[in-house]
């Protein structure tokens, strides 16, 4: 039987603990971290009906052959084409009793541009941390809606601070884009597009005040980081030449 689309939340949560137990490190990736990360603001998430019809998982590239061990042994059967078209970057896997489909990230989230996660699973659980949710959705150079609506609900409920756990870590965004060109285009112009959508009626005058807040600070510190050598080269160019990794599968991924 298939999973109901809510399923999908306690069938993650639950993959997750499990596989702890067994000394595997997965973090929850994609809409239903969103839903997990921004409780107060459920009601936005369930205004878009969304169906939530996959799982997606954040691991450990050292973990890669205990990480597909445990999942087949769980009946989960895996697409050996993906596993070797992204030479072992993910591994998609399906469940065939209930038809559920889990994807599993090793070591980073990259379809436009490369969000490296190895290191920062341990932060936060059992989800990635509210930072790297933040730049899941804007390496997407082609933000649909939900993209849209996911991040204006996130930057509501997240505050930016470098030192808080269920926060934005502003900095560290900023000296990921300055050491990078291309995805700090990426992230500028897609701030600018969720600055557009805030009065689109999604929230209230107060919350959109919140966010406007939000992403002008996030912006200044952005434009205020050091750039590298490597960065200013590439802004000559500028978006004249491809400035990102064009992917087969855009953002319904999540």
């Amino acid at each position: 039987m298939p999973l109901e689309h809510l399923e999908y939340v306690d069938r993650a949560l639950g993959l997750v603990e499990d596989a702890r137990e067994q000394g595997l490190e997965l973090r929850i990736l994609g809409s239903l971290a969103y839903r997990l990360h921004c409780p107060a603001n459920i009601e936005l998430f369930e205004q878009m009906k969304r169906d939530l019809t996959d799982i997606d998982l954040a691991a450990r590239g050292d973990q890669r052959r205990d990480v597909r061990t445990w999942l087949e042994g769980r009946g989960f059967v895996v697409d050996q084409d993906i596993v070797v078209a992204t030479e072992g970057k993910r591994y998609c896997f399906t469940e065939p009793g209930s038809g559920t489909a889990l994807d599993v990230f090793f070591d980073e989230l990259y379809f436009c541009h490369p969000i490296p996660l190895r290191d920062r699973l341990e932060l936060d659980y059992p989800t990635i941390t509210p930072t790297d949710l933040l730049l899941e959705k804007m390496q997407i150079v082609e933000l649909n809606p939900k993209d849209v609506k996911d991040s204006l609900v996130l930057l509501l409920e997240h505050s930016l601070d470098a030192s808080g756990k269920d926060a934005i870590d502003h900095t560290y965004v900023a000296r990921l884009l300055g050491a990078d060109w291309g995805f700090y285009y990426t992230v500028t112009t897609n701030l600018e597009r969720l600055r557009g959508h805030l009065g689109d009626g999604e929230l209230d005058a107060g919350q959109a005040q919140i966010v406007e807040e939000r992403i002008e600070a996030l912006e200044r510190v952005i434009e205020e980081e050091p750039k590298t050598g490597k960065w200013r080269m590439r802004a000559r160019i500028g978006p004249r030449k491809r400035w990102y990794q064009e992917v087969a599968e855009k953002s319904e991924t999540f």
